[in-house]
């Protein structure tokens, strides 16, 4: 017998969405989530350490000491970003709400995950000021989303889930400051590895995060009353502008 086009070993694509849904409901599924997380966060820390060694190395960096020191204190603002997020993935509640269907979760991924190549592209040769300043960008982005992250506390989430709603501090201004302070540490990054190559990739990751905001913005709306209320008072990303 002719099996359905939409099937997938012997399961049809409802089917299979639906033991993803169950799975993903499981509490063995959060510990491995966590698990995955606490194991990524120190590669992550490994390769910073790693890049931030061979900088130290480098002999115009180490004769300018704004230099030296930018290069130390946006590596470090990396180290703490990632550990300050790592830290409520494994601290965080168990989600009341996520979004149905493969495509947010594999928009979710993508987006978290796909500018780790970034570094694989050859690095740009910046004059000592413009080393600085870029050097400055991460640690400013990095350092806001920390500290969004530490607002948010145990309702973060890397999937579109909800949690516990927050609307104070900076998501008392703003919908999503977390994805904007990230963007400021990724036009700091991408500056240092600029090409026609790299900047299709951060176009493609914006892409990504957009899908993101909406995803996130339809499972809060569907479980929180008062989300939309809170919508309507408040901008997506820059106040005014949108």
């Amino acid at each position: 017998m002719r099996q359905n086009d939409d099937s997938i070993m012997g399961l049809s694509t409802a089917q299979l969405e639906d033991w993803l849904a169950r799975v993903m409901r499981s509490a063995a599924y959060d510990v491995a989530i966590k698990a995955i997380f606490f194991l990524w966060y120190f590669y992550i820390a490994h390769q910073v350490l790693r890049e931030l060694l061979r900088s130290l190395n480098q002999p115009e960096v180490v004769a300018s000491p704004p230099l030296f020191l930018s290069s130390i204190a946006s590596r470090m603002a990396v180290l703490l970003f990632f550990f300050t997020l790592v830290l409520f993935t494994m601290l965080r509640s168990r989600p009341i709400a996520k979004a149905s269907g493969l495509t947010p979760r594999a928009t979710a991924l993508t987006g978290t995950f796909l500018l780790m190549v970034l570094p694989l592209f050859p690095r740009r040769e910046l004059s000592a000021e413009m080393n600085i300043l870029t050097t400055v960008i991460v640690l400013v982005g990095n350092c806001l989303a920390a500290y969004v992250i530490f607002r948010l506390g145990r309702s973060i989430s890397i999937m579109a889930e909800a949690r516990k709603l927050v609307t104070k501090g900076p998501y008392g201004v703003i919908r999503h400051p977390l994805y904007l302070a990230e963007e400021v540490a990724v036009i700091g990054s991408f500056i240092q590895y600029a090409s026609p190559w790299t900047a299709l990739l951060v176009a493609a990751h914006w892409l990504l995060q957009m899908a993101r905001m909406h995803n996130e913005e339809r499972v809060l709306c569907a479980t929180f009353p008062d989300y939309r209320g809170y919508m309507e008072r408040t901008a997506r990303l820059l106040p005014g502008v949108y």
